[in-house]
């Protein structure tokens, strides 16, 4: 069987909203310990069904990460069950985000606490933009970009 090509640019995205789903699932939980009168009620009185859509909405995320990175569909599997055992998520969360982390550098691009740059994951992606500026260079022949000056 052929080795699966993981898409960059879905990597890319998908970790970016896994760690957004991450943020949310703290805020959710934490939210209702900080916020006071009517507010904080109905917050806490919300708060386990918010955060059982946003871990659902992990668990769909890791699957689509893992599907871009292109892992077999028994890992896949195995990786979304894991992910509904409290404290074993966040392993699992952690061991998926270095290695989607470690593609992506490899590739040649920076990533920081939100993931990689959107825009930096194209300019590096697209052969048709300078990977130094973004500048589109579609028929430049040249061999320099002409918007900064970096050699193609």
């Amino acid at each position: 069987m052929a080795k699966r090509r993981a898409d960059l640019r879905k990597l890319a995205q998908r970790q970016r909203w896994i760690i957004w789903l991450v943020l949310a699932s703290l805020i959710s939980y934490l939210a209702p310990f900080y916020l006071r009168g009517e507010l904080g009620v109905i917050i806490f009185a919300l708060g386990g069904v918010i955060y059982l859509g946003i871990y659902i909405l992990m668990i769909v995320g890791v699957v689509l990460l893992l599907i871009a990175k292109g892992s077999h569909p028994v890992v896949i599997t195995l990786l979304a069950i894991l992910m509904a055992a409290p404290c074993v998520n966040l392993v699992v969360l952690i061991l998926i985000n270095m290695g989607v982390t470690r593609m992506l550098r490899a590739a040649g691009l920076r990533v920081g606490f939100m993931g990689a740059d959107p825009d930096e994951v194209e300019r590096i992606l697209n052969p048709d933009l300078c990977s130094h500026c973004g500048y589109n260079l579609t028929g430049n022949v040249t061999g320099v970009c002409s918007e900064c000056g970096q050699a193609i």
